[in-house]
């Protein structure tokens, strides 16, 4: 990466890696068919997807690997934030409960419903 090149957002990011990743799928070696591979481990198996992976990152440049990899890391730090947050939002909800239920056990709390005698009135209003 170049020091006038900026990170981009997520979004352009994942687009970035998107069509290197497109790009990589779209050339296709014409030496041997993938049905009639044998799995030869090694930089010529054209079959497997962990040896394609492997050659593709070997192949790409220096620079494209050093975005993915920025990029990889905001995206596990948004992913991480994320969790923190939703941790933090169940250890407050959970201390609620808690403390809802204790102060329940100390004071008996009024009804927050109204009772209302519906039965017959011994004086009709006719």
């Amino acid at each position: 990466m170049s020091p006038k090149e900026t990170v981009g957002s997520v979004a352009e990011e994942a687009a970035k890696l998107f069509a290197v990743l497109q790009a990589a799928a779209g050339e296709h070696t014409a030496e041997e068919p993938a049905d009639s591979h044998e799995h030869k481990a090694g930089p010529d198996c054209v079959w497997c997807p962990v040896c394609q992976l492997i050659n593709k990152v070997r192949n790409t440049s220096p620079e494209t690997i050093e975005q993915l990899s920025t990029a990889a890391a905001h995206v596990l730090g948004s992913v991480r934030t994320l969790l923190e947050s939703a941790a933090e939002v169940a250890r407050q909800k959970q201390e609620d409960a808690a403390s809802r239920s204790s102060k329940s056990e100390e004071e008996p709390v009024a009804p927050k419903v109204d009772r209302i005698d519906v039965s017959e009135d011994p004086e009709p209003w006719d």
